[in-house]
């Protein structure tokens, strides 16, 4: 299942982006009150008190206001105070929510965030306003009064803040009540304003940072910035310059037109989008130095994480060259049926592997191709599958093979 099936499950994805996306609120209610228990929770919350440094992720707010970071110093006074804890970017915090979280971006391919809100009972952390990006609310514990009113700036950019702004007179467009596992979407610019009701509520605010016409324009600029002959300067306004900024501006837009008529800009900007970031999941050590990786033999198991997009080019008679994310790799030697699986399928063991590599050595031929694979992190291997319990070793083990 899709990460954004996930989300917005029981409403289809295919009516939800027809008809939904930017243009209007929803909310969208469940009866499995614990659908995201997985993603996050109090325990969750407090772990990340404990034992994270917050200084620079926590925020208080306050009837509209957001205090100081000198007043988070004393968070726990000001929250029995009322004041609505808020942590920045959970999703680099809590794994379970990097996971579902790089699904999700890799299935839209825009910037997200996730910060988490924590509201007393009959407190209102923030005014009525609006954001610069989409957010999906997801209620994790307690009960949330949601107000939901039309927006008076279409798509605002993010310079474009409501703070000097006025909402709107009329009712709300939505006035809803969100219960744990309950969803609520916003598109940029709508007004809105919550109220914690009777007990504390916990929510997770997903920040969709939505790519724009003018997003495609900055990208196009850094990209001219390689060329030399829009780094040059204009020419002075002085009537002795032998060519105004007129003409030279109209030579350079001249050479721009033809440069774009050449191009296919939008599958250009379509592959940036889709490794411009790097993925939240990098790491997978002692597998990334090389060591421990075939503790099980072929019964060990390999994961593909699905936050990164493949791209695969046939450079000669087996041998190709692959592209995950901002990664690349060429294999040589190894048959069409081992890339297209390794590739495009989520999970696999070694025996599968040895399927598609008929002909092969496990030890002489495949081990190395997957070792190459795991330490570049491109492949991972599935932890969730290792034994639980491992002979002891002393030195190295006999797969690990450090770099020379």
């Amino acid at each position: 299942m899709s990460a954004l099936t996930q989300l917005l499950k029981p409403y289809s994805p295919k009516a939800f982006l027809k008809n939904i996306w930017t243009q209007n609120s929803i909310y969208i209610s469940t009866s499995d009150r614990h659908r995201f228990d997985g993603l996050f929770s109090w325990s969750k919350l407090n772990y990340l008190l404990d034992f994270h440094e917050l200084d620079l992720s926590m925020r208080l707010a306050v009837e509209g206001k957001v205090l100081e970071r000198s007043e988070c110093d004393r968070f726990l006074e000001r929250c029995q105070e009322g004041a609505t804890l808020i942590i920045d970017r959970v999703d680099r915090k809590v794994p379970e929510l990097a996971e579902f979280i790089s699904q999700l971006k890799r299935e839209i391919g825009h910037p997200l965030q996730v910060n988490t809100y924590c509201s007393w009972p009959g407190k209102q952390g923030f005014n009525c306003h609006y954001d610069t990006h989409d957010v999906f609310i997801l209620q994790i514990d307690g009960a949330k009064e949601w107000n939901v009113f039309n927006d008076t700036l279409k798509y605002p950019l993010k310079h474009q803040k409501s703070a000097k702004l006025s909402p709107p007179e009329e009712p709300p467009e939505l006035n809803v009540i969100l219960e744990p596992g309950d969803v609520l979407y916003i598109p940029r610019g709508h007004w809105h304003y919550a109220l914690a009701l009777d007990k504390p509520s916990l929510h997770l605010t997903l920040g969709v940072h939505g790519q724009t016409g003018i997003s495609l324009l900055e990208w196009l600029v850094d990209e001219l910035k390689e060329d030399e002959a829009w780094r040059q300067s204009l020419p002075l306004l002085t009537a002795e310059f032998p060519i105004s900024v007129e003409e030279r501006s109209n030579e350079l837009i001249q050479q721009l037109l033809e440069q774009l008529s050449q191009r296919n800009i939008g599958a250009e900007y379509q592959q940036y989008l889709s490794v411009a970031k790097e993925p939240k999941i990098k790491y997978s050590l002692p597998f990334q130095a090389g060591c421990n990786i075939f503790d099980r033999g072929m019964k060990t198991e390999f994961k593909r994480l699905l936050d990164r997009q493949v791209q695969i080019e046939v450079l000669g008679d087996r041998e190709y060259k692959i592209t995950v994310g901002s990664k690349e790799v060429n294999l040589k030697g190894v048959p069409k049926t081992f890339v297209q699986n390794v590739f495009n399928r989520a999970h696999f063991t070694g025996f599968e592997v040895m399927d598609w590599l008929p002909g092969f050595d496990w030890e002489l031929d495949a081990i190395p191709v997957l070792t190459r694979l795991v330490k570049e992190g491109i492949i991972f291997v599935d932890v969730n599958e290792l034994q639980t319990s491992r002979k002891t070793q002393s030195g190295l083990s006999p797969d690990c093979q450090p770099n020379t």
